[in-house]
């Protein structure tokens, strides 16, 4: 009871003290003291805040950066480590990496490269954006000493000293020789046997290989960003500068592993599709020797898949298709019957362009358009206005076809790469062809054809004058 008096004392005195001259300045006090509880709580809720903030998003760096060789995400928080299962992280990485891919697919997923100085600056390029752990492809028909080629192989020695492992491969074949021994030119198969020695085989590999291999391409697997593919018809030497030529630079998982699938495929279908891409890669994969094919080229290949010449066939004989621009640097009899069989459909026509002056087969090349022309004038009683052969005064390397329908519903079509219309190439040598048509590309092409196409002139009969017998050991030999 005493202590409850006083208690009701107390507070009855603070009542008074507060109704008296004390309260306004107690009320001041309380106010103050509200206000910075106030303030005191805001900053205190805007700490907790950014406390979490800060916490969630270090969880989130640690699970992003945490990740093992095994492919497991770990997230540290506090003394806790939590596994993360990685179909997550993983799931939602691929699904950026496709959408990315396919958005650059639907800008270009293939760009056209023209000209010699293109196609080093291109190689140069993306072997100097390389790093440790990529890996490189580089095979080509003939590599010869120059200014450009050095600085291909300089560009290959910073890769490997960077990390990445380069594989290199040039045709050592007897039909290289030969065409070297014709026009007295070099191959710089020993400098990179030295250049294997010095830098050791497990970070650079050389092999001067004996089958027949007139692919050019070269591959680069990138360990964190997207593998790309060069190929084409451009051999490596400072000659070629001037040639007129064709090359493909290709970006993608899909479509660098089709090229590799088509030259290194396990199956024997002899071709490789992206539909996406709008691309398909047709290639002839020899696999030995026979003295009879090697003796008759015209009626028998080598032992392996050949798939371009049915490939080739396949488009010239497409009813849907009725114009057709051919660039063309090689020809013997066996090419100029498959495009006298195209013609002979009739209600098709065919530009032809070629060097007037070619490096090699110059003869053997007079030969097949004269075969040609009197061939198709013989069947439609010397009227030859679906046929126009023009020359080029620059040396054309260029394989390419190119195809257009009177419907425009149905796309143009392109084939190139490094297989010319000669038998021995369609029977015995290793090539790799495209088959294209996305229109970007397609669209590219036709222009740079037409462009080769108007800088000819048309044949006259000079022009289809050949020797003999040098003109047939060309087309044998070839």
């Amino acid at each position: 009871m005493t202590t409850a008096r006083a208690t009701t004392a107390a507070s009855c005195a603070a009542a008074r003290y507060a109704r008296g001259a004390g309260g306004a300045r107690a009320r001041e006090d309380a106010r103050t003291r509200g206000g910075r509880r106030e303030v005191m709580q805001a900053r205190r809720k805007m700490t907790t805040t950014t406390t979490t903030m800060m916490t969630t998003t270090r969880a989130f760096t640690t699970t992003l950066c945490a990740v093992d060789r095994s492919g497991r995400t770990r997230a540290a928080a506090s003394a806790n480590v939590v596994d993360y299962a990685p179909a997550p992280t993983v799931g939602v990485n691929r699904q950026l990496e496709t959408s990315t891919t396919n958005r650059r697919r639907q800008m270009m997923p293939v760009r056209l490269l023209t000209g010699y100085s293109e196609v080093i600056n291109t190689l140069c390029d993306e072997l100097r954006r390389t790093s440790a752990g990529d890996e490189v492809e580089f095979s080509v028909y003939v590599f010869e000493s120059g200014k450009s080629s050095q600085r291909v192989i300089d560009a290959m020695v910073r890769a490997v000293n960077r990390g990445v492992r380069v594989r290199c491969s040039i045709d050592g074949s007897p039909v290289s020789k030969f065409t070297r021994w014709c026009e007295g030119s070099t191959t710089l198969t020993s400098e990179l046997e030295e250049l294997q020695t010095k830098l050791g085989r497990e970070h650079f590999s050389f092999e001067a290989v004996q089958q027949p291999t007139h692919a050019k391409f070269m591959v680069i697997h990138r360990k964190y960003s997207l593998p790309t593919a060069i190929f084409g018809g451009v051999n490596i030497g400072d000659r070629f500068a001037n040639w007129r030529d064709f090359a493909i630079r290709a970006e993608g998982h899909e479509v660098v592993q089709a090229m590799r699938s088509s030259l290194f495929k396990a199956d024997t279908s002899g071709s490789a599709d992206v539909r996406d891409a709008g691309i398909r890669f047709i290639t002839n994969l020899p696999t030995g020797f026979c003295p009879l094919a090697w003796t008759f080229p015209r009626y028998k290949n080598f032992p392996g898949t050949f798939n371009v010449k049915p490939t080739m066939m396949k488009l010239l004989e497409d009813v849907s298709y009725s114009r057709y621009r051919i660039a063309m640097a090689y020809m013997d009899a066996v090419g100029a019957d498959m495009l006298d069989a195209m013609l002979a459909r009739g209600n098709t026509s065919l530009t032809l362009v070629v060097p007037r002056n070619p490096n090699v087969y110059h003869d053997a090349n007079r030969k097949a358009l004269k075969r040609l022309v009197q061939r198709n004038a013989a069947r439609r009683n010397g009227d030859s206005s679906n046929l126009k052969i023009v020359m080029l005064d620059d040396m054309l390397h260029a394989k390419v076809f190119f195809a257009e329908s009177d419907d425009g519903a149905v796309p143009d079509v392109a084939m190139l790469g490094s297989c010319n219309l000669k038998q021995r190439s369609l029977g015995q040598f290793v090539e790799l062809n495209a088959e294209i048509q996305q229109p970007i590309l397609t669209r590219a092409l036709r222009t740079k054809l037409d462009d080769i196409i108007n800088e000819s002139l048309p044949i006259c009969d000079d022009d289809l004058l050949y020797a003999e017998p040098k003109a047939t050991v060309e087309e044998w030999l070839g």
